[in-house]
C-alpha cells in the first residue's frame, strides 16, 4: 500500500514538473510588450518585428484581444520570439552578402586582373516610394457624405466557423451581386469616419479602410466560400467587397514634381491628431486639382505665437479626384490635421 502511494506521488511530480517546464519553455517563446499610449498592433509589428504586415500573426498569439482596434495602455502583449529571430536572421544574412559582394568587388582574381575590362550593364534598381501594400492598407477618402450612398459589390455574409472577425488565412461566406468563379479576388471594404474639413467644417466624405483581400476559392453548403488572402487589419462580417484591381507602386524619382498647389491636411490614418515620418495623410486637393502620383508638398503649422513654420515633407501615393493620400517623407516637427500644404519652392 506504501510503495502504491509513493509511486502515485512520484508520477503527480512528475507531472507537476513537466507542466512547469512546459510553460517556462512556453514562456521563453515570447517577449512581453507593454502596450504605450497611441500604439497599434501595426506599430507594434513595425517597432518589434520590422514588419507592419505581421501585425495579424501578434494577434493570433494573443487570445484575449478581441478586437484587434482596441488595445489599451499598459496592457502586455506577447511577440513570438520566433518572428524577431527570424528578421534579425533576414538581416544578417543581407548584410552577410552584402559584405561578401564589397570584398569580391574589392578584390578581384588574378586572373581577372589580367583580362581587359568589360562593361557589366546591371539593372536599374528602383525605389519605391510607396509599395501596393501600404498604398492599399491606408484606405481612401469617398466622394459620399452619406454612408447609405456607399455600395460594394458584395458582402462577407458569414464564415464556417461562426466567428465574425478574421484575419489572414480565415475563410469566409460571401454573397456578391453577381456570381462569382473560383479565383475571383475582392477588396474587403468598410466605410470609417466621416471627414470634416478642418477650417470650413463641410462634410467632405467617408474614410474607406480596406483591412483586406479575399479570393473565392468555391461552393459549400450552397454559399460561395473565400479565403482572406491578406489581412492590413480586422475583417468583419457584414464588411463589403468592391472589384479587385492591380495597384502599381510608387516609385521614388530623383527629381518628383513639386507643384504649386495650396490646400489643407484634413485626416490620418488611424485618425491621429498628429503624424510623424512615414505616417499616412489625407489632403483636401487631388487629381482634379493637378496632382500626380510622387508629387512632393511641403506643411506648413502655425504655433501659438501665430508663426508659421514648415512641419514637412510629404509625397502623393494615391489619387482620387478631390482628395489624395500621401506619406509623410520627413517631419520637422508634428504634422497636424488643418496644417496648410503648398507646394516646394
Amino acid at each position: 500500500m506504501i510503495k502504491k502511494i509513493s509511486l502515485i506521488g512520484m508520477l503527480a511530480f512528475m507531472v507537476i514538473a513537466f507542466s512547469f517546464l512546459t510553460s517556462s519553455g512556453q514562456d521563453m517563446e515570447y517577449k512581453e510588450y507593454k502596450v504605450l499610449k497611441g500604439d497599434t498592433l501595426w506599430d507594434i509589428s513595425s517597432k518589434e518585428i520590422k514588419d507592419p504586415f505581421l501585425w495579424p500573426k501578434i494577434w493570433k498569439e494573443n487570445p484575449d484581444i478581441k478586437n484587434p482596434d482596441r488595445i489599451s495602455p499598459s496592457q502586455m502583449i506577447k511577440i513570438p520570439l520566433r518572428l524577431i529571430q527570424k528578421e534579425q536572421e533576414e538581416e544578417a544574412a543581407t548584410e552577410k552578402a552584402s559584405a561578401v559582394t564589397e570584398i569580391a568587388k574589392a578584390e578581384p582574381k588574378r586572373e581577372e586582373q589580367l583580362k581587359p575590362a568589360e562593361k557589366i550593364i546591371e539593372p536599374v534598381k528602383k525605389n519605391y516610394a510607396a509599395d501596393e501594400n501600404l498604398i492599399v492598407s491606408s484606405g481612401y477618402i469617398t466622394d459620399f457624405i452619406k454612408k447609405k450612398m456607399i455600395t460594394g459589390v458584395g458582402i462577407i455574409s458569414g464564415s464556417p466557423s461562426g466567428r465574425t472577425l478574421f484575419g489572414e488565412s480565415d475563410y469566409v461566406y460571401i454573397k456578391t451581386d453577381t456570381p462569382a468563379n473560383t479565383g475571383t479576388k475582392f477588396y474587403v471594404m468598410r466605410p470609417t469616419t466621416l471627414i470634416r474639413h478642418p477650417k470650413t467644417k463641410l462634410k467632405l466624405g467617408y474614410h474607406i479602410a480596406v483591412p483586406g483581400v479575399l479570393e473565392v476559392i468555391g461552393m459549400e453548403n450552397g454559399e460561395t466560400k473565400a479565403k482572406i488572402t491578406r489581412s492590413y487589419g480586422d475583417v468583419r462580417a457584414g464588411d463589403m467587397l468592391e472589384p479587385f484591381y492591380e495597384v502599381e507602386p510608387v516609385i521614388e524619382e530623383e527629381s518628383p514634381r513639386r507643384p504649386d498647389v495650396s490646400g489643407f491636411v484634413i485626416a490620418s490614418h488611424y485618425m491621429k491628431l498628429i503624424s510623424g515620418s512615414y505616417d499616412i495623410l489625407f489632403i483636401d486637393k487631388g487629381k482634379n486639382d493637378g496632382l500626380e502620383l510622387g508629387d512632393i508638398l511641403k506643411t506648413t503649422t502655425v504655433d501659438k505665437y501665430n508663426k508659421s513654420r514648415t512641419s514637412g515633407l510629404i509625397q502623393i501615393i494615391n489619387l482620387k479626384p478631390a482628395t489624395a493620400t500621401a506619406i509623410v517623407k520627413r517631419s520637422e516637427s508634428a504634422v497636424s490635421v488643418g496644417d496648410e500644404i503648398s507646394g516646394v519652392k
